[in-house]
């Protein structure tokens, strides 16, 4: 079990330091804090470079179950780190939506979660939340405004399944469904020239 990571690297590649993770983000054999292959994803910087951000891609076991078909219940964690002292500052709960399509054959493997993440300033964030169901070729790719003004601090939280916890406050921008083209896997969001 190898816990996830945010490293600093020189341009050509050598090691030169680890941010501190946080407590529960340590893997385990038991069904207890991230799940396999669904840790870090999404990581942005601030404007000022002083904060870094960085999401889970699915529910920590402490947090409840994955995203399902019907419901909403899933919740995402979104770190902020002080990129002087790589250490967390605060984490912050969001919810994601459910899985999109049934998967086919029924009972097939299923998954929504973010995959990346981009500040767009004022404590908002660009977030990319991916579903993709077996048996569909397209994922659906949603991007929302994600502001964590008003969210609580969950950081010394271990769980915050059924916890009376002010999540972030999310608005839809675009689902690339409404597109009516074909939409792959989406791991990335950057900024581009001005259009």
């Amino acid at each position: 079990l190898e816990d996830p990571a945010v490293t600093n690297i020189t341009p050509d590649g050598n090691y030169l330091d680890t941010f501190a993770i946080p407590s529960q983000m340590h893997m385990s054999s038991k069904e207890t804090g991230p799940r396999r292959n669904g840790v870090f994803e999404g990581l942005t910087l601030d404007d000022a470079y002083k904060y870094l951000y960085v999401n889970v891609e699915e529910p920590l076991y402490n947090d409840g179950s994955r995203a399902g078909l019907h419901d909403s219940t899933g919740i995402i964690r979104i770190i902020k780190f002080d990129a002087a002292s790589k250490k967390a500052v605060p984490e912050y709960g969001y919810i994601i939506d459910p899985v999109a399509y049934p998967p086919s054959p029924a009972g097939a493997f299923i998954l929504n979660g973010i995959s990346d993440i981009l500040y767009v300033g004022d404590n908002k964030l660009l977030v990319i939340e991916r579903s993709f169901s077996t048996g569909r070729q397209a994922c659906t790719i949603r991007v929302y405004l994600a502001d964590l003004s008003h969210a609580d601090e969950v950081n010394e939280m271990a769980s915050i399944k059924d916890k009376p916890v002010k999540m972030i406050n999310k608005k839809l921008l675009l689902n690339m469904d409404d597109l009516k083209i074909y939409i792959d896997n989406i791991e990335g969001v950057t900024f581009g020239p001005t259009l």
